[in-house]
């Protein structure tokens, strides 16, 4: 009698630590309210979907669970698709991306996908929670959400182009006259690396073209100058003689010291001669010989007009001769011997006669 009493109390005591201890447990584990879903249907977009296509999984279901405590009645979120625990199927599709949207009681999660292996992807369940960018204070640990998607039919390109057999490689489609725009590029290219071959041996020619170039620019630059001013010079009467003469021996010696690299800022009247001897190496060509005997009888004369007043010698008999003033034509003639000056050293040998510097 006292052992069956004594069986009778151990076992109402180890059926209590049974039930004590399950309802710990309950208390502890977080309830799925998965099962309040309702209208659940799934749709694959489009309905045949083959390998390499980009396809739409809508998963739509009702409940009354709001995921999104805090927002409007209309709301759609971005799913980071890394939070899936699909990483099993990362062989078979890749997903784009994915959206979690509201429409009043209605949820939509909208997967982006490509399948990249035919036949049947089936998806494991998630807890929708877990995916969602919820905040902490929106989230509640004691709760969760089942989600399982419906396997999927993925078809092969066999079956959507019905061809089961390897076909002969196609030639490359080409526009119609293509042909000609092709062959017109390559003999351009052809041209034009021709053309840079040939520049690139004569390259110092060319600089050395480009350089004769620069130079003559200048020089007819130089001789613009001095005819513009020397004209200028011409047509002012409020000079008297000795200022005419001291403006045109500046006017020309400006010019001749550019235009051959002497200074001829320092030399005399009578060493102009001396000074063309230097630049010539000891003999000045035919061509420009009067022109500079032209120069130095202007350079002697303006400045004898210059020096020569009130002096003795300008007292001398015949006074056309001796006296320190320009005759009525003399400041014509003087100009007359520059300007053709300049035209015989800028016009590369032509004869004087053929020049027409008035």
């Amino acid at each position: 009698m006292k052992k069956s009493l004594k069986k009778s109390l151990k076992k109402s005591l180890f059926a209590f630590a049974l039930a004590s201890l399950a309802a710990a447990f309950a208390q502890n584990m977080p309830d799925t309210v998965s099962a309040n879903a309702s209208e659940l249907s799934q749709t694959l977009l489009p309905l045949e979907v083959y390998v390499g296509d980009e396809a739409e999984l809508r998963y739509s279901f009702r409940s009354a669970v709001d995921f999104f405590p805090n927002a409007e009645l209309v709301m759609e979120e971005e799913i980071n698709a890394a939070k899936f625990p699909f990483r099993k199927l990362y062989d078979s599709i890749t997903i784009k991306k994915a959206y979690f949207t509201r429409n009043d009681m209605e949820y939509v999660i909208s997967v982006h996908f490509i399948p990249w292996r035919s036949g049947t992807i089936e998806f494991p369940p998630f807890d929708l929670f877990s995916v969602l960018n919820l905040n902490e204070k929106d989230k509640n640990k004691n709760i969760s959400y089942s989600i399982l998607f419906d396997p999927i039919e993925i078809k092969s390109i066999v079956e959507k182009t019905n061809l089961r057999e390897m076909q002969p490689p196609s030639p490359p489609f080409i526009i119609p006259g293509t042909t000609y725009v092709i062959f017109a590029i390559v003999l351009g290219a052809i041209i034009f690396f021709a053309l840079l071959l040939r520049a690139l041996i004569k390259f110092g020619d060319i600089r050395r073209w480009f350089n004769h170039m620069k130079i003559s620019r200048a020089y007819r630059r130089n001789s613009a100058i001095a005819v513009k001013k020397i004209k200028k010079l011409l047509k002012n009467k409020k000079l008297n003689d000795i200022e005419f003469c001291a403006a045109m021996q500046n006017i020309t010696r400006t010019y001749l010291a550019f235009r051959f690299n002497y200074p001829f800022a320092s030399a005399s009247a009578r060493g102009i001669r001396e000074a063309f001897m230097k630049i010539c190496l000891g003999e000045i060509p035919p061509v420009i010989d009067n022109s500079v005997e032209d120069l130095t009888s202007m350079f002697i004369r303006t400045d004898y007009i210059r020096y020569a007043h009130d002096s003795i010698e300008s007292q001398l008999y015949p006074p056309a001769e001796h006296q320190a003033k320009l005759a009525a034509a003399e400041r014509k003639s003087l100009s007359d011997m520059v300007l053709k000056a300049i035209a015989v050293f800028e016009s590369d040998g032509e004869s004087e006669e053929e020049l027409n510097v008035l």
